[in-house]
């Protein structure tokens, strides 16, 4: 496994920072790996299907930089999200896409 360090920040004011897997096998399913430490170690995997919208607002950035932004979020009182939330707007997101192209194929044809 092989980590890289990278920040999404939306323009609607959201980020998120992330490691991610560089040695992920699949193109269109990333890797993420999140470390938090809180009186012992807690490791989050997460598959996560590629987003090209995020990936306008995405820039990898040095470890430090990771964990410094991450400091200062804990200390901000950052809540951790939904992921199944985030899973179901990513899904919907998904289906829209397949059914557009669908839908423009039909009228092409």
């Amino acid at each position: 496994m092989k980590l890289v360090y990278i920040r999404t920040d939306f323009p609607n004011g959201r980020s998120h920072i992330l490691m991610q897997d560089s040695e992920s096998y699949n193109p269109e399913l990333l890797h993420f790996v999140l470390v938090l430490t809180n009186k012992g170690t807690l490791w989050v995997d997460v598959f996560w299907p590629f987003d090209e919208e995020s990936e306008e607002y995405t820039r990898r950035i040095s470890e430090q930089q990771f964990w410094q932004t991450f400091r200062e979020w804990r200390l901000q009182g950052i809540l951790l999200g939904d992921s199944g939330k985030v899973a179901g707007i990513l899904a919907r997101k998904r289906l829209e896409i397949k059914r557009l192209s669908k839908k423009n194929r039909e009228m092409d044809a």
